[in-house]
């Protein structure tokens, strides 16, 4: 119990840390820089986005230079895939359920548990090994992408919004 509470209360004072460099960057963009709040927000939401796809520990570096393609503000692009980065797994999780909601009717399951019943049971029959494997990451693979994709679009979105309306009321 007590050694529960003290990792609760390390996580806790991380993500503190995080929330505090991350609002100090923001800050520095906006006051020093004199950065337009679209293009703050528009690199916030490229940092979130690319933390559905898997980039393999680089998103961060990704979003930067998509940043300054698209004339965003490349700081607040890394610094928000950085601070969103722990949360990966969760996103991970949510892409397979979510592109699983959507790929199990096309696949004609009842519904998300029978449909991942049944790939499972696929993969555990007897027979030839590698192409159980090969057809069972191509399914999965195509559920993960969908979701990643859906969920970048939506999260991008909705995080582009929420900064922009935050920055605009916060600096008039």
């Amino acid at each position: 119990m007590l050694q529960n509470n003290f990792i609760k209360n390390i996580w806790f004072l991380r993500w503190e840390k995080l929330k505090k460099q991350f609002y100090s960057t923001i800050e520095k963009q906006m006051v020093e820089l004199k950065e337009k709040p679209y293009k703050v927000a528009l690199g916030c939401a490229m940092g979130i986005s690319i933390n559905f796809i898997p980039t393999f520990g680089v998103g961060f570096i990704l979003a930067f230079f998509l940043a300054g393609l698209l004339k965003a503000n490349k700081a607040s692009a890394a610094v928000t895939s950085l601070v969103t980065g722990p949360l990966v797994p969760l996103m991970y999780a949510f892409n397979f359920f979510l592109g699983g909601l959507i790929w199990a009717p096309v696949m004609e399951k009842e519904n998300l548990w029978d449909f991942i019943v049944g790939e499972y049971a696929l993969i555990l029959k007897l027979g030839d090994f590698k192409a159980k494997i090969l057809s069972a990451l191509e399914l999965f693979g195509f559920t993960f992408l969908l979701g990643a994709t859906i969920n970048a679009a939506l999260f991008g979105i909705s995080c582009y919004l929420l900064v922009n309306y935050l920055l605009n009321k916060y600096y008039k």
